[in-house]
């Protein structure tokens, strides 16, 4: 099973609620901190091809104006936490 970002659909959903364009959303990253960011860096982002380290969620929190934990997703405590990850 390849291993995939989980943060991914969340980012997408805020960056749409915003009304924001990849481009735009990768020129707040930059503004953010994150160097080199690009439309593509957030559409890798988006289809979760990209994985997130724990600076880059904070990037991504700062420039989408919402707390890191936004992007977490809920938590099934009745479920195996790899079927969760693997599912999102």
């Amino acid at each position: 099973m390849k291993k995939r970002n989980f943060i991914g659909r969340q980012v997408g959903k805020r960056r749409n609620e915003l009304d924001w364009t990849q481009d735009y959303l990768a020129d707040r990253l930059e503004d953010a901190g994150w160097q080199n960011a690009r439309r593509s860096t957030v559409s890798k982002i988006e289809d979760g091809s990209l994985r997130i380290d724990l600076t880059q969620l904070f990037y991504l929190a700062v420039a989408l104006r919402v707390h890191p934990i936004h992007f977490l997703p809920k938590m099934d405590w009745s479920k195996p936490v790899k079927a969760q990850i693997y599912s999102q």
